[in-house]
């Protein structure tokens, strides 16, 4: 009974891992445009929006290489507590690395490193501590890619994906437990994250040189993170023989993700791209955490909905070097009500981009900014704990982030 009640008193936070960790930050290029790429054939990226595009690409060997910086900011507020606290944020920097090569007239090959999920929260001295004081998680894909051109308008692809990663969360144990010297209890989790598979399909038609069509599916993947560490800092002495160091073992899928695309070019000097995006997010119900010693294993659940986004974006060229772009899109939090967690606030967001490039010989430079604004969400269903130290926890949660990056693109003909 007693490792039972320590169990409950530790261990039934509601995620490690938070709602909505998702990174749609894949191509600088395509960001300017509200990351509306599925359709768009103009560089490398293509290996991540639409693999069957690297056949319309004019070049024999096109790399890019990219990387923005994440200014993420979530304030915290509950009037009848008067508490009101504020996230200080490390600067996130996902990065991508791109590279096609044109075996034959028909036959492509690529290459996609890059970072589609992560978080990073950090909560000081806050009332939440019992939920989170900070978390990190990233988690990167390698995916090696072949496309065959069937005709001048059409192709297909087939990738491979393989994930790694890993996660680093810290909590109090709840929030009025202390050790002998006065500083909370806490538990650290520490794991990496390796060997999970998935794979991506994508077609891409093109029926006339200002008019494409696209189609991108990549499957989930699990994430397995096997003998993970938790370690107890400031242990008061009459608990040293109950909350000890030892491993744990869990499960984080990556959803399913469907895209299709349409871009058309109205006049000469401006580009059009709509995508839609429907992400699978339903296959995350719960997080089971087995733990390597006799703690019962915790249990929370998720039940999250699939989202939908629509993406609306435009590039205007300038002369022959410059461009600039444009876009909007509305992205759905999959968290749903009584589900909400501060490790990772998810919102709805209303999102704006702007692009600005430059192109010389062989050599382009892209430049984005992407400002994100999240829906003002207020939920008080959030339960910490459980039987006498169970409580909810809750408030109304507003965020918003400023995202700058820049990229790298070279082909050779």
């Amino acid at each position: 009974m007693r490792k039972l009640l320590i169990a409950l008193l530790l261990f039934s936070f509601g995620s490690i891992y938070a709602g909505g960790y998702r990174v749609a930050l894949q191509g600088q290029r395509m960001l300017g445009m509200a990351h509306a790429g599925i359709s768009v054939f103009n560089n490398a990226e293509t290996t991540f929006f639409n693999p069957a595009g690297m056949a319309f690409l004019e070049g024999k060997l096109n790399v890019s290489f990219g990387v923005s910086g994440i200014m993420s900011h979530v304030k915290f507020q509950n009037p009848e507590y008067n508490w009101m606290h504020e996230t200080d944020n490390p600067l996130g920097t996902p990065f991508y690395l791109y590279a096609t090569y044109k075996a034959t007239d028909n036959i492509n090959v690529g290459l996609a490193v890059y970072t589609p999920f992560g978080s990073s929260t950090v909560w000081h001295k806050w009332a939440g501590s019992d939920i989170v004081n900070d978390i990190s998680m990233k988690v990167f894909y390698i995916q090696p890619s072949l496309a065959y051109k069937f005709s001048d308008m059409f192709s297909v692809s087939a990738s491979l994906i393989m994930a790694y990663g890993g996660v680093l969360y810290n909590k109090d144990v709840n929030r009025y437990l202390t050790g002998d010297n006065g500083e909370k209890t806490n538990v650290q989790l520490d794991s990496g994250i390796s060997g999970a598979t998935g794979y991506a399909i994508s077609l891409a038609f093109k029926p006339a040189d200002n008019l494409s069509f696209g189609l991108n599916y990549r499957s989930s993947v699990t994430l397995d993170a096997q003998n993970g560490t938790a370690t107890f800092n400031n242990v008061p002495a009459f608990l040293s023989n109950d909350l000890k160091n030892t491993n744990f073992s869990a499960e984080l899928p990556m959803p399913a993700e469907l895209g299709l695309g349409m871009s058309f070019k109205p006049m000469d000097k401006l580009l059009v791209a709509i995508d839609y995006n429907y992400t699978y997010w339903s296959i995350y119900k719960e997080l089971r955490i087995e733990f390597d010693n006799d703690l019962p294993p915790s249990v929370a659940d998720k039940k999250y909905k699939n989202t939908n986004t629509f993406r609306f974006g435009a590039e205007y060229q300038l002369n022959d070097k410059m461009f600039v772009r444009a876009g909007y899109y509305y992205d759905q939090s999959p968290v749903p009500e009584g589900h909400f967690s501060p490790e990772t606030p998810s919102l709805d967001t209303n999102n704006f981009t702007f692009g600005f490039g430059y192109q010389m010989d062989k050599w382009s430079f892209d430049f984005s900014l992407l400002y994100l604004k999240g829906k003002e969400r207020t939920d008080y269903t959030f339960v910490t704990g459980e039987g006498p130290v169970a409580h909810k926890f809750g408030g109304t949660y507003v965020n918003n982030a400023i995202i700058p990056g820049i990229g790298i693109s070279y082909s050779i003909k």
